[in-house]
């Protein structure tokens, strides 16, 4: 796993038609693709590489022949061993720095919560992306990332669901 395939899966993170590249990226934590549900339509991946990852499987699509573009990751929680995404540094992020490279749009990181113990910043990126941090006590460095994406999932053939 590299940082690159990391920003991939930031990209196609709940999109549709993505099986094949979903597949690849899968084997190469060394996990199969899931082909049990549970009763929400989920699985849950046991954490290989820092990474444990949610991912939904729609009961139909139209026009998707290949039964693995049904398949969208819903989620990536990544610990501070995993390959990061966008440049992040678990090690010396800061929570200026993360709003350089992420967004400014954000949520959380307010003195109050900060007080109370509560160090995780909501990032909301362009395309409903949503990147949290869980910042370490004096807000320098991380040690949990989440990604999602809000809606419905997205159909990675279509440019504007990019």
């Amino acid at each position: 796993m590299t940082p690159t395939l990391m920003d991939e899966a930031v990209r196609r993170i709940n999109c549709i038609a993505v099986g094949a590249w979903l597949e690849a990226w899968l084997a190469a934590l060394g996990l199969p693709l899931p082909t049990a549900f549970g009763p929400t339509g989920e699985a849950v991946t046991p954490r290989a590489s820092g990474l444990v990852l949610r991912i939904g499987a729609l009961a139909r699509a139209q026009g998707l022949p290949d039964p693995r573009d049904r398949l969208h990751l819903i989620a990536i929680e990544a610990d501070a061993s995993a390959p990061m995404p966008l440049g992040l540094d678990p090690d010396g992020e800061t929570l200026a720095t993360a709003t350089a490279r992420l967004s400014s749009s954000i949520v959380g990181g307010s003195p109050g919560e900060l007080a109370a113990g509560d160090r995780r910043v909501s990032f909301f990126m362009e395309g409903g992306r949503v990147i949290e941090l869980r910042f370490l006590d004096g807000l320098v460095g991380f040690d949990r990332l989440l990604v999602a994406r809000l809606g419905e999932p997205g159909d990675w053939r279509n440019p504007a669901d990019r």
